[in-house]
């Protein structure tokens, strides 16, 4: 193919190279295409769950897919003999706990609430002055599952920081209802900012990530655009005049 004294002649290799590596850059950016899809679905979906209805009570034969991001309001009693501290959890750059705190409600089931953040002192031993209200409370917050968390590098992780004060490295509620004797329903409900009883309260919002797996798109197209041009310049010679002879 020629283009005015140009001449597009692609070697074998950069060809080779090309046709192998062109369409994973493509299929790599229509699949974060997809999963940005996947995501601006899931959002959606836990907004719609967060706008029904508050439930006022949780039954512990109510599948927890069937509950997740939907709002509570609950009437039950704080547990004033366990107080969980979820610990590592960073806030305006300080480290601290995650206050967690079971809620036995009218039909005895027993669901753990997030009642927020506390400052973490820098001695270790340091036990953090907490009060738990007493008697009957209605809390308001968001059902959702238990908090992910990384690997851990030992078993029996549980610090007893005094007594029915506990650090935690994660929460699981089957396993916590074995060691404490609990009966934990299997998720958390995380306290509004209005509702009383908790601390700290800056949640993060509700983001679908969309945009970030759009950027990721984005580069994995304009890598394929970049390396098409490049096959396209490097394989573009100057066309040689055959008539040519030396005098």
């Amino acid at each position: 193919m020629q283009t005015g004294n140009k001449q597009f002649s692609p070697g074998l290799w950069p060809t080779v190279a090309t046709l192998c590596v062109l369409p994973l850059l493509l299929y790599l950016g229509f699949w974060q295409l997809e999963r940005a899809e996947q995501k601006s679905a899931a959002l959606q979906h836990k907004l719609q769950r967060s706008n029904e209805a508050p439930l006022l009570s949780l039954e512990a034969n109510t599948g927890i897919d069937s509950l997740l991001w939907r709002k509570a309001r609950l009437s039950g009693v704080f547990d004033q003999a366990h107080i969980f501290l979820l610990d590592n959890q960073v806030v305006n750059g300080q480290a601290g706990y995650f206050v967690y705190t079971p809620f036995e409600l009218a039909n005895h089931n027993t669901v753990l609430v997030n009642r927020g953040w506390i400052k973490a002192e820098a001695d270790r031993s340091s036990v953090p002055m907490l009060r738990t209200p007493p008697g009957r409370s209605v809390v308001s917050g968001l059902i959702k599952a238990p908090p992910a968390t990384g690997i851990l590098l030992a078993e029996n992780t549980d610090e007893a920081l005094a007594v029915g004060l506990y650090r935690l490295q994660h929460i699981d509620p089957a396993e916590m209802n074995e060691k404490y004797q609990l009966t934990l329903l299997p998720y958390v409900v995380r306290l509004d900012a209005e509702s009383k009883a908790g601390y700290v309260r800056k949640w993060r919002q509700a983001d679908s990530g969309e945009a970030k797996h759009l950027g990721y798109a984005f580069q994995w197209f304009a890598m394929a655009g970049a390396l098409l041009i490049i096959f396209l310049l490097v394989n573009l010679k100057k066309k040689t005049d055959g008539n040519n002879s030396s005098t």
